[in-house]
């Protein structure tokens, strides 16, 4: 098989890279497209063949899910030096838990403000760092079931994560014998994230599950950093169980086309702000090329496997 090695990341980067996934990330199935708005989508929309020239692309910024101060081309460059001057990397998922942070708090004040039936309550939640984010929410306490809105304004809850402003509508499911939610999910058009190294504006969804035995969240979004050009995060789910992590979705680059993520390995990670010491993160384009990201002790491995390869000539595609 005609793997060719790219690059090899250490395993501060890998760090870097992981702080996409934090608590309450997480896997689990089911669903069709999320609501996202597909005419900010402008670019590439045919399966992208994946070559040795952008295989770090659709892996490692894949994989980072449009890193903040990236761009597929660039993002090898960003990560190795990310140790450098200007913040550190921050992701999708890092952005969808500071959102989700927020719910308990709104919840706590919905129940203090005790609103009559049918009657949604007023409040105002306050990051940790900086920042707030008006809420407006009903809850049926004898459900669970709740809606509302929330309005951030230069919301922060990390002295290094992002900054939030824009607003969100939501849906979820309260329960009442844990104080937290089974489910939520949030719709935004737009919704922005500052940070360090740029700004982000996003339009489509984040949902949050939860099991007994997992944790989910499911995204799908377009994404502009720094006015870039619109990616497409599609349909993509997290799912973190027993100390594993996978990893499923479409991910579109305005300039290449889209390919198929997965982890035909599932990431072994003790939780999701840990680095996986073993397991693989792959991107499948067109002709059965594929590029990996492969995850060790030692750090990780990009590899393509081009239309030369054992593999490729075995495909029926």
């Amino acid at each position: 098989m005609n793997m060719i090695e790219l690059k090899n990341l250490p395993k501060a980067v890998c760090t870097a890279l992981l702080l996409a996934l934090v608590a309450a990330c997480g896997g689990g199935g089911g669903g069709g497209d999320q609501p996202v708005d597909h005419s900010k989508y402008t670019g590439q929309t045919a399966r992208a063949s994946i070559t040795t020239g952008n295989a770090v692309a659709f892996t490692t910024d894949a994989w980072a899910a449009g890193s903040i101060g990236s761009s597929a081309n660039v993002i090898g460059v960003m990560v190795q030096n990310d140790a450098s001057p200007g913040g550190k990397l921050i992701t999708l998922p890092e952005i969808a838990a500071t959102v989700q942070g927020s719910i308990p708090q709104a919840l706590a004040r919905v129940k203090q403000a005790a609103p009559l039936p049918g009657v949604a309550a007023s409040s105002t939640v306050y990051g940790a760092v900086g920042g707030s984010a008006a809420v407006s929410m009903n809850l049926n306490e004898t459900t669970g079931n709740f809606t509302g809105s929330m309005t951030f304004n230069k919301y922060q809850n990390l002295s290094n994560g992002p900054t939030i402003t824009g607003s969100v509508t939501m849906t979820g499911i309260y329960n009442p014998a844990t104080g937290s939610y089974d489910s939520i999910t949030m719709d935004f058009a737009p919704l922005s994230a500052n940070t360090a190294k740029g700004t982000a504006t996003m339009y489509g969804s984040f949902a949050f599950s939860a099991t007994a035995t997992s944790e989910t969240l499911r995204m799908s979004c377009t994404l502009s950093v720094n006015s870039s050009p619109n990616y497409w995060i599609k349909d993509w789910t997290y799912t973190f169980s027993r100390n594993t992590l996978a990893i499923t979705g479409v991910y579109f680059h305005p300039s290449y086309g889209y390919v198929e993520v997965t982890t035909p390995t599932p990431l072994s990670v003790s939780s999701f702000s840990d680095v996986p010491i073993a397991g693989v993160f792959q991107a499948a384009g067109a002709h059965c090329t594929k590029a990996r990201l492969t995850f060790s002790s030692a750090g990780t491995t990009v590899t393509a496997l081009t239309n030369e390869s054992s593999e490729w000539q075995l495909c029926t595609e």
